[in-house]
């Protein structure tokens, strides 16, 4: 099913019973959570130790070319996967990140579209080291939104204004509306620190739709089990209830 974007036109009019505030399923982020990137590999030396596909294309994001600089992020890097520490190198990337792109909602969005789809297992996985990644970026959030078990989705601000708009693949944005990121099986939202906004949403008969909004504090997801249902979800960015 390709999932389709209503980016323009009227807001849709929901019944007033199914407005949420997306508040339920909180996922606390903690050292145990079970991520590919976070395996233990004590036992690993620096010399034989490869590192996960997140953080080899992070760290060429960084660093494109090479140097002493790209050498010492990347041993870095392997030295806190080594001792276990995946949320820590996590939040380095994102802290390198954030300095270096000026915790920009716009390069966020993109580092989504083009690092998230490498790392191993599925959206918990993405969140999980989001919510890691997004400690070390800063003044940011991100709502990250499954494209299984939804028929349509928009954006629009608090007030309902006009629709949020796709970025293009390959473009920058070029316009304030320009704020959503989509790939093959998630729609990426960035957000600033204590912003507020709404999502229209409308369920697919086929699979379960999930929405997690991912702050440096912690997750929060909500699902949805198949159906042609219909929900107003406000997303509020200053806490992960």
């Amino acid at each position: 099913m390709i999932l389709s974007l209503l980016l323009n036109g009227r807001a849709l009019l929901w019944a007033e019973e199914n407005q949420i505030v997306l508040s339920d399923d909180t996922v606390p982020t903690h050292e145990a959570s079970q991520m590919v990137v976070s395996l233990d590999v004590q036992e690993d030396s620096s010399e034989t130790f490869v590192l996960p596909d997140i953080y080899e294309i992070s760290i060429n994001m960084i660093y494109p070319g090479e140097g002493d600089k790209k050498n010492e992020l990347s041993i870095s890097i392997k030295k806190l996967l080594i001792e276990g520490r995946g949320k820590d190198a996590a939040q380095k990337i994102g802290e390198v990140l954030g300095r270096q792109r000026k915790n920009s909602k716009a390069y966020l969005g993109f580092y989504c579209k083009k690092a998230l789809p490498s790392i191993a297992g599925g959206l918990n996985e993405r969140a999980q080291f989001l919510s890691w990644f997004l400690v070390g970026y800063g003044k940011s959030g991100l709502v990250m939104v499954s494209k299984e078990g939804i028929e349509k989705l928009s954006a629009s601000g608090r007030r309902r204004g006009e629709f949020w708009k796709l970025v293009e693949e390959g473009k920058i944005p070029s316009e304030k509306l320009e704020r959503i990121y989509e790939t093959d099986d998630a729609v990426y939202i960035p957000f600033s620190s204590g912003e507020i906004f709404i999502l229209d949403i409308v369920g697919s008969d086929q699979g379960e739709a999930a929405v997690w909004k991912i702050l440096p504090e912690g997750i929060n997801r909500k699902t949805w089990s198949a159906g042609p249902w219909e929900r107003e979800i406000t997303i509020r960015g200053d806490r992960v209830n």
